[in-house]
């Protein structure tokens, strides 16, 4: 059952009570810094509902400090980020964006680094060595189901079985994966990847961009079984649609929307600012009440079975966006 957002609420408010010993506290002297900028540019691949109840709880905590937030979609708040930057227009402080992004902004040297001690209640494989990048959540890939279409027992449990005859001829809904296909190559290697999505393309799946029109689609019966985000499958789960997952998929590819920091960033200690909060029990339990997976080890997932530690789970790093072309050209290649 869904909760109300005054319930929601409160069990924020609990879970912030719960890890308040754990919290981690910007310096003074890194506020007062902030304080002397006064402003801050924040470009986000987050909803604005999301961006914007983070930002009115980083600026009630640190009044002093204006945000102008800016949002667009992943690839497309790339482009535009280059395209300022090949202008030698820096005005943006800090992004928000996939891990993929994120890591072909870092190849271009765009990233800056900030090592928040916020960092240290992060989960291990949602951050960098280096402190150029750092989780915010993750978003799940999944094997996903009508259950009015498919019964439990029925459903596939793993990767390979979406290549059972069953499901040829446009009954598995699916996206332009590129970042899944790239992590399972980092995971198994490329014959095995290969293999994998070959079968998938001989299946003829129905192919459409955005996981959650995917989504939306296989619980209205245009086909039974999709690759989706877990999270939003579990939130169409919540308000009633005939949806659900499988948890025993081996690996369920984990990818982090992350956060960083730009290397010319106009208010640099502002965006340091930020980030601590951003990565705090406060800032993970605010994007938690969204139905995220948090970044944060102390902030439990929305539903028990979305808990990393109960999944087989791989993290994609900027290993994938180092190869990006290379896994672009090859998924292009299986799917043409």
């Amino acid at each position: 059952m869904k909760c109300s957002n005054l319930v929601r609420g409160v069990l924020c408010c609990l879970l912030l009570f719960a890890v308040t010993t754990l919290h981690a506290q910007s310096s003074p002297s890194l506020v007062e810094a902030a304080k002397k900028e006064g402003k801050l540019v924040y470009y986000t691949v987050l909803t604005l509902p999301e961006s914007r109840t983070l930002v009115t709880a980083f600026e009630k905590k640190y009044p002093f400090i204006k945000t102008e937030l800016f949002r667009l979609e992943g690839d497309n708040m790339r482009a535009k980020i280059a395209t300022e930057a090949r202008a030698g227009r820096y005005t943006v402080d800090i992004t928000s964006n996939s891990i993929t992004n994120i890591g072909l902004l870092m190849r271009d040297g765009m990233i800056g680094r900030y090592q928040s001690s916020a960092r240290e209640r992060i989960w291990p494989g949602l951050k960098d060595r280096d402190g150029y990048w750092t989780g915010l959540y993750v978003r799940l890939y999944v094997i996903a189901y009508n259950t009015k279409m498919v019964a439990p027992r029925d459903a596939p449990r793993d990767w390979w079985d979406l290549l059972d005859p069953k499901w040829s001829g446009e009954k598995i809904g699916l996206d332009e994966e590129i970042e899944l296909y790239g992590s399972l190559v980092v995971r198994w290697g490329k014959a095995k990847a290969e293999k994998l999505f070959k079968g998938l393309a001989a299946q003829k799946p129905m192919l459409r961009r955005g996981h959650t029109l995917i989504a939306q689609m296989m619980a209205a019966g245009e086909f039974p079984v999709s690759i989706a985000y877990g999270n939003r499958i579990e939130e169409m789960k919540g308000k009633g649609a005939p949806v659900d997952w499988a948890s025993t998929a081996d690996p369920v590819v984990a990818s982090p929307s992350v956060i960083g920091m730009f290397a010319q960033s106009p208010h640099p200690n502002a965006a340091q600012l930020f980030i601590d909060f951003a990565l705090s029990a406060d800032g993970q339990s605010l994007l938690r009440t969204f139905d995220r997976v948090a970044a944060h080890m102390d902030i439990p997932a929305p539903v028990p079975k979305l808990d990393l530690k109960n999944l087989k789970v791989f993290f994609v790093d900027t290993t994938v966006p180092g190869r990006f072309e290379e896994f672009q050209k090859d998924y292009q290649a299986i799917f043409r």
